[in-house]
């Protein structure tokens, strides 16, 4: 028996938006090659939950793909860099379309997010959770929502714990075993990270490193190779 497995990993050149489509062709050939039977969208807008719609989950190889959409909590506030407010939501005809498709929304408080205190209180609740979630923007901006969203759709019971799922965002996606919230440290596992930027140009304010610069002819970064993946068992269940 095999003891090891050959996956590839696509990475980006920037952050954002602009690698929505092709990070969600990813994340539907991964489901497929792995037997993934649901996919969590963390969306802003509506527009991945949009797009996989309209681009895949109308084919037939992915028509038993369930989507599941998870949004920022309803009064978080937004400011764009000109400290002026940003209106965040769910565009209205991707709402109406959710809603006919059958396609769930997850509207909840994000478990890395601060709580704020009361004028009496001079701690921010939570703040332990926040760093966590600095931590996993190591790896890119989006890597806590990734990780998050598995966690609420769990808690909403869409998913169930210890079933493998892929979440996405606009640039990152990861297959991972669910977890709920208050169980994710000790149960929620990250299996595979199928795509990332690799220069973090929003959260870190980086343009292309050295590394990439100097060596361009000895990076293959568009994933172009497609390795023979392992099916691998579902784990118990703690």
């Amino acid at each position: 028996m095999n003891n090891s497995f050959t996956a590839p990993t696509t990475y980006f050149l920037q952050e954002g938006r602009e690698n929505l489509q092709e990070c969600l062709k990813v994340a539907f050939q991964a489901a497929l090659q792995q037997g993934i039977n649901k996919i969590i969208i963390f969306t802003a807008y509506g527009d991945g939950v949009k797009f996989a719609f309209d681009l895949f989950c109308t084919r037939p190889e992915y028509a038993h793909i369930k989507l599941i959409a998870v949004t920022f909590p309803a009064g978080k506030h937004f400011t764009d860099e000109k400290n002026e407010p940003l209106p965040v939501k769910i565009a209205d005809e991707v709402a109406l379309l959710m809603s006919a498709r059958g396609i769930p929304l997850v509207k909840a408080h994000l478990p890395f997010d601060s709580i704020e205190p009361g004028a009496a209180l001079r701690t921010t609740v939570g703040r332990g959770l926040n760093l966590l979630g600095e931590t996993l923007n190591m790896f890119c901006g989006s890597m806590s929502l990734c990780v998050q969203s598995v966690a609420l759709a769990c808690d909403a019971g869409y998913i169930n714990a210890g079933e493998h799922v892929i979440a996405l965002t606009s640039d990152t996606a990861i297959l991972a075993t669910a977890a709920v919230t208050r169980r994710m440290l000790s149960q929620l596992v990250v299996r595979e990270i199928l795509c990332k930027p690799v220069v973090l140009t929003i959260g870190r304010k980086e343009s292309s490193p050295a590394l990439l610069r100097d060596h361009p002819e000895s990076r293959q970064l568009d994933g172009a190779t497609e390795p023979k993946r392992h099916k691998r068992k579902e784990p118990k269940q703690g």
